[in-house]
């Protein structure tokens, strides 16, 4: 799946090239009720944003921290991922004493017990075991926590996360500790590109081994009940994978996840759901969002072609050309993207802007205009319009189009006044030159007479 997701956005940016795209979400169906405070999905074959909820709202992630937490992990193990599973580390005391107060949630990791990354990255993304969390700050931030907390606000920064501050490595409320559920959708998808982890968060359950402190193997289980059969019950979704749930009373409940369905796939945030009903029953409402929002999406989105390449545009006039005075355009590129099927296609405003006084000759692919893709007052797209065929310039067109552009022109009347003006003057001149000679001759004829014929 992420192979062809990673097949599709190549393609995306090839059309880029000519086709500018602008980000549209849609809405959910009236009376439709999202419980959480913020959501963001995302369509991971096309990686498009198709519905949101205060997504740059800044809210405490609780536990979600820890997907960060795992990306500092595998990024200092890409290159020899194995090793993972044969380095094994422990923590000191400072790694655990700010947890036994707080009611934190951990996989009885001792200190000082032996535990491999491997099993610490499970005991994290399954368990949330903030003490996993503080073994591998301490051990990868050099014997300091807060080296580890640098590390990830540098990584967020790098990711472009401008509205998240990270302070500890578990998601313990802890003062300015933030993000949003559109920058933890960055964070998440960045994660996924990482090895073992979409595997690691994604797993039901998972044995983790046998330590001094812990003789017997130890079976850990997911804490997003939607993927367990037997312990999701009425918040069981088959479709959903992972990958990190956290719950605070500062967060409420959050999620992070991903589902796949009929060859689309999906990654989800939703942050600060809350933890009870009216009564003050622990109700799961980030599961219940999940499970609104992915089977709104799987039963109305679907990937539409909403332009064809072959599609002919308009007709743009052409001067001089050779045997006909225009070209058809059409679209550089097709343009197709997640569509609501409930929306009517006729619904998107296409307009059509045209290149003026093309001239001969013209090159099939040749851009001559623009086409603007709108709904809702929002642009879609907007897509070059190049030329179907070639058109070569006819000279003599050229020619008596000149001409006839000369006559009547201002040029022309300038001409014809310099013309006529001359004209007049010699025809003057001409008169001026017979007459004074003329006048010669009647003078030279009284002083010496008129000459007489010769016989």
């Amino acid at each position: 799946m992420r192979k062809l997701s990673l097949l599709i956005c190549v393609c995306f940016l090839t059309v880029m090239m000519a086709v500018n795209v602008q980000a549209i979400t849609f809405s959910l169906p009236d009376g439709t009720t999202i419980y959480s405070e913020a959501a963001y999905l995302v369509n991971l074959d096309t990686d498009e944003v198709v519905y949101e909820k205060n997504a740059d709202k800044q809210l405490v992630p609780a536990s979600l921290t820890k997907i960060m937490t795992a990306i500092i992990l595998l990024e200092e193990y890409k290159d020899n991922i194995s090793a993972l599973s044969t380095t094994y580390v422990s923590g000191p005391s400072a790694c655990f004493d700010e947890l036994y107060m707080t009611g934190a949630s951990t996989a009885d990791i001792r200190i000082g017990e032996k535990v491999s990354y491997k099993d610490l990255l499970y005991a994290m993304m399954l368990r949330s075991a903030c003490e996993a969390a503080n073994i591998i700050a301490y051990n990868i931030g050099g014997g300091s926590i807060q080296n580890f907390v640098d590390m990830m606000n540098d990584k967020a920064a790098q990711l472009g996360c401008v509205n998240t501050h990270f302070t500890n490595a578990h998601g313990l409320f802890w003062e300015d500790h933030y993000t949003t559920a559109r920058d933890m959708a960055v964070i998440t998808e960045y994660a996924m590109s990482l090895p073992m982890f979409t595997e690691i968060s994604c797993t039901v359950e998972y044995t983790m081994e046998a330590t001094d402190y812990h003789p017997e193997p130890r079976t850990i289980s997911h804490t997003n009940y939607m993927m367990s059969r037997t312990n999701g019950g009425d918040y069981y979704y088959e479709y959903v994978k992972g990958i990190k749930t956290g719950t605070l009373d500062e967060a409420g409940r959050c999620l992070a996840s991903l589902a796949y369905k009929d060859g689309y796939s999906y990654l989800l945030i939703t942050m600060n759901a809350p933890q009870q009903d009216a009564q003050g029953n622990n109700v799961f409402y980030n599961f219940i969002d999940a499970k609104t929002i992915y089977e709104w999406a799987f039963d109305n989105l679907e990937y539409t072609d909403i332009v064809l390449a072959t599609e002919e545009k308009a007709e743009v006039p052409v001067e001089y050309g050779d045997g006909q005075d225009y070209v058809i355009v059409r679209p550089a590129q097709a343009y197709s993207q997640i569509w609501n099927k409930s929306i009517p296609l006729s619904s998107i405003h296409q307009e059509i802007t045209l290149d003026q006084n093309v001239v001969a000759p013209v090159n099939a692919g040749d851009k001559l205009g623009t086409l603007e893709l709108s709904y809702g007052g929002e642009t879609l797209a907007t897509i070059d319009l190049i030329a179907t065929q070639s058109l070569a310039r006819s000279e003599r067109s050229s020619m008596v189009t000149v001409a006839k552009s000369f006559i009547g022109s201002d040029d022309f009347y300038t001409a014809l006044k310099i013309t006529v003006g001359f004209f007049l003057a010699y025809t003057v001149l001409i008169i001026v030159l017979k007459i004074v000679v003329h006048n010669q001759n009647k003078k030279r004829s009284r002083l010496y007479g008129t000459p007489k014929k010769r016989k």
